[in-house]
């Protein structure tokens, strides 16, 4: 297997949540491969920052709402790909939405992606030190968030017959990126986060998060960037050696996945570009 571009002619990629913070810089990175790339979303609109842009006229964005279409319904929508990309998520405080979200959502797409035969899975949950948090450190209504990552998680390896060489399972902290702050979810600018990204990096940093508890390790923890992310699901579905087979839980290990710094953060001068891993020939 092979981390470069030249994998990704002829490969069918469908990502879910395709249109979302994550899931339409997965599929940025997979049409700029020169993948067949389809879009599911509940809205199954082409991002704003998108419209204009070339790749984006290269995926096929469907509009599919996982939680109520019928197996069937999902199925046609799935059709046949090489490789699926979950880029699905749920936040906000009703457990029900959260569980279903993060949860049920996952687990109808992952069930068509196994019909389907699919030969990668790459999917976004969220790393183990937040998850510890659960019990001690969060309102009780995350314990449904949690219960929903689980749930999809089991859902991407049952898809791929237990076979977790076919299975990437992407666990950031937070992510940051784009040119805009933001509140439901939270988000930061890609110049704001990667300067808090080269900060905690930093060794003494590191090392103070590896002896304190809870939501103070998660807070000490560098956040990653969502190219960073996006490319290391499309990495796994192209079959790289770097991505597919592994759990890449915190930024260092998402970023290595891609050929990253230790930390993207300022180095990464041209920030939209993408990553290294997938510029190798």
């Amino acid at each position: 297997m092979s981390s470069s571009l030249g994998d990704g002619p002829g490969l069918k990629v469908v990502v879910l949540g395709g249109s979302g913070f994550v899931g339409s810089r997965v599929c940025k990175a997979l049409a700029e491969s020169g993948a067949s790339v389809t879009s599911l979303s509940k809205s199954g609109n082409v991002p704003a920052y998108g419209k204009d842009e070339d790749w984006a006229k290269e995926v096929s964005w469907i509009s599919l709402d996982l939680l109520s279409a019928t197996d069937d319904t999902i199925d046609a929508a799935m059709g046949e790909p090489d490789a699926v990309v979950c880029a699905v998520g749920a936040i906000g405080t009703d457990p029900s939405v959260l569980l279903k979200g993060n949860g049920e959502a996952n687990v109808a797409g992952f069930g068509s992606a196994k019909r389907a035969g699919v030969k990668r899975i790459a999917y976004v949950s969220v790393s183990d030190e937040v998850a510890d948090c659960q019990e001690n450190w969060l309102p009780e209504f995350f314990e449904s968030y949690f219960q929903g990552k689980q749930m999809a998680e089991a859902a991407a390896l049952d898809a791929v017959e237990g076979d977790s060489t076919r299975l990437c399972v992407v666990r950031p902290t937070f992510i940051y990126g784009g040119d805009s702050f933001g509140l439901l979810p939270p988000r930061v600018t890609f110049e704001y986060g990667s300067g808090i990204e080269e900060l905690l990096s930093l060794g003494i940093f590191k090392s103070l998060a590896d002896i304190t508890p809870g939501l103070i390790k998660v807070a000490l923890r560098p956040p990653v960037s969502v190219d960073s992310v996006a490319a290391a699901c499309a990495s796994a579905a192209l079959g790289s050696e770097g991505a597919i087979g592994k759990t890449l839980d915190g930024a260092a290990s998402i970023n290595a996945a891609t050929d990253q710094p230790t930390a993207t953060g300022p180095r990464n001068v041209h920030a939209q570009d993408p990553p290294r891993a997938l510029l190798k020939n």
